[in-house]
């Protein structure tokens, strides 16, 4: 999630402006579900049950990992993103 997401000026989600609606739609990807542990070839594999983003929903979602001291990284093989380009996304986890 995007750390500079507007916030709702009327206090309540489902009264947002359409602008504040598609910043946050924009700056936010959510999912849930299953996932399978691939140590051997550094793969976490999400299996989605449900997401913001509809289309993932029952996917299965590779994900590389690296485990370092109290930091876990996971990232993705390049998509497509916004007007055609590909990126790679990154997610850090530490441990406090």
């Amino acid at each position: 999630m995007r750390r500079d997401r507007p916030v709702f000026a009327s206090g309540d989600q489902m009264k947002g402006t359409i602008e504040e609606m598609e910043a946050n739609f924009k700056g936010c990807i959510s999912y849930y579900g299953r996932y399978e542990f691939d140590g051997e070839n550094g793969v976490i594999i999400h299996h989605v049950e449900g997401s913001l983003f509809p289309n993932w929903e029952q996917t299965s979602q590779r994900r590389f990992f690296e485990l370092s001291d109290n930091r876990l990284k996971l990232r993705t093989s390049p998509i497509l993103w916004g007007g055609g380009g590909e990126v790679v996304a990154i997610l850090l986890f530490d441990r406090l």
